[in-house]
């Protein structure tokens, strides 16, 4: 098998092969995706090329652009790849990786077209070289099959529940070898699409006092996969994943209790619940938990100080949102003292970590001189971003900074297209905002 494995999505062919060839020339083995997965379909992409090739490579090399970001496979190979030490993620466009990546400062070879002196192509090679005889010197080959028995149940965990800051040991298989072998026969079978056979094998793992197993059974009851959807069941089997310590249980017992809200009860367990995966260092569970704390709920009256202690320990994990609401906390001065400055290096250490909200608070901030210079070109820069990931707010702002133009040249043909994208996904103020500038536009013409 090749030293290094490139992941990408199928759009992305020609810049995998364009990297393959260099790489090459450069004394790298290297395989990419349509070595490995030749005329398989998306089943067996998943099995085969997570399965084998990735155990095998010493490096994965994951393109990442816009195409990826919306590919499973590509995302859950990152995954897997970076539990196992073994992700190289390069951008290839303007696309920023997700947050639970981990990675500060990836190659970006956006820009690239092939040529080897490249600075951001010599970095990438200084590292794949760094990574291929460290690894060769511990000998992982030797290991692989133990690593991928022992990684993969987490791997899939944590990438499918965008969970972050939790080590897989949490999610170690539970209730002996029936369990074990059931789970990871139902989670194969989970992530292939093949649910009716998934939950026979995911209840028969629950049964034996598998927490992970009933927490995928709780999310395949609430989203309706392969089985009629039915909350009430899905909080049954996420509360018995949570009774066997299952973190991931935990944080979808408070979500389960979240959705139905229709009692003080209801907030109280929900909080219950996100305290207990909190305590296991669930950093989700420490957000939910925190927002739970900030408003109110749950509680007798709300706790923003505590709320500040469960959004730092999320923060603390790498969680994006949780720096947002610490943001959002000095901003208003709720719990911590007032303080924009504080509150503007939490907006871009949340950006950073792609958090849209503090892209667009942070947008703001630089529009209006907030904490910051005034900048409108970094105030679009900032809307763009969170508008890829269509943050109504954003695109609604990035409207309003396109009909004045600011930061950009004043086009109101563009201004029209943001406005309307985000009257569709509910922003109220672009409505008018988009019957404004068609009037203009009308005017014109």
């Amino acid at each position: 098998m090749p030293q290094i494995l490139i992941r990408h999505a199928p759009q992305d062919q020609a810049a995998a092969r364009r990297l393959r060839d260099a790489l090459e020339h450069q004394g790298f083995d290297v395989a990419d995706d349509s070595d490995v997965d030749a005329g398989a379909g998306l089943g067996e992409r998943a099995r085969n090329g997570i399965g084998s090739a990735l155990n095998a490579a010493r490096c994965v090399v994951v393109l990442w652009s816009n195409s990826a970001r919306g590919s499973k496979a590509v995302r859950l190979g990152a995954r897997v790849a970076r539990l196992a030490g073994k992700l190289v993620p390069v951008r290839i466009d303007a696309s920023d990786l997700p947050a639970d990546l981990g990675v500060a400062r990836p190659a970006d070879l956006s820009s690239w077209q092939g040529d080897i002196v490249h600075p951001e192509f010599r970095r990438l090679t200084e590292t794949l070289d760094r990574a291929v005889s460290v690894r060769r010197r511990r000998g992982e080959r030797s290991r692989a099959r133990v690593w991928f028995v022992r990684v993969t149940v987490g791997a899939l965990l944590v990438a499918v529940g965008a969970v972050t800051g939790v080590g897989f040991a949490r999610f170690e298989a539970r209730g002996g070898p029936v369990a074990r072998d059931s789970l990871e026969a139902g989670l194969a079978q989970f992530f292939n699409g093949q649910y009716v056979d998934a939950e026979t094998r995911l209840r028969r793992a629950a049964e034996a006092g598998n927490g992970a197993a009933a927490y995928y059974l709780a999310r395949m009851y609430r989203d309706g996969l392969g089985v009629r959807s039915d909350p009430a069941r899905a909080l049954e089997w996420a509360e018995k994943g949570a009774a066997h310590g299952n973190a991931l249980a935990q944080n979808m017992v408070g979500l389960l209790r979240d959705a139905r809200g229709v009692s003080v009860a209801d907030d109280k367990a929900a909080l219950a619940a996100w305290l207990e995966a909190a305590g296991q260092g669930l950093a989700w569970g420490a957000f939910n938990a925190g927002y739970f704390l900030e408003a109110g709920r749950g509680v007798a009256r709300p706790d923003p100080v505590r709320a500040f202690e469960y959004y730092r320990r999320a923060a603390d994990d790498g969680n994006a949102a949780a720096g947002n609401a610490i943001g959002d906390l000095y901003r208003a001065g709720r719990g911590v003292p007032q303080d924009l400055n504080r509150a503007t290096a939490w907006y871009r250490w949340a950006a950073d970590r792609g958090s849209a909200a503090a892209e667009l608070t942070l947008g703001y901030l630089y529009a209006n001189g907030q904490g910051v210079p005034a900048n409108d070109a970094r105030a679009v820069a900032l809307y763009e971003r969170a508008a890829r990931q269509n943050l109504p707010g954003a695109l609604n702002n990035l409207g309003f900074m396109y009909e004045q133009g600011r930061g950009v040249t004043r086009n109101l043909g563009e201004a029209a297209t943001f406005f309307r994208r985000a009257a569709e996904l509910g922003e109220k103020d672009a409505e008018g905002n988009l019957a404004r500038v068609l009037e203009a536009i009308r005017k014109r013409q």
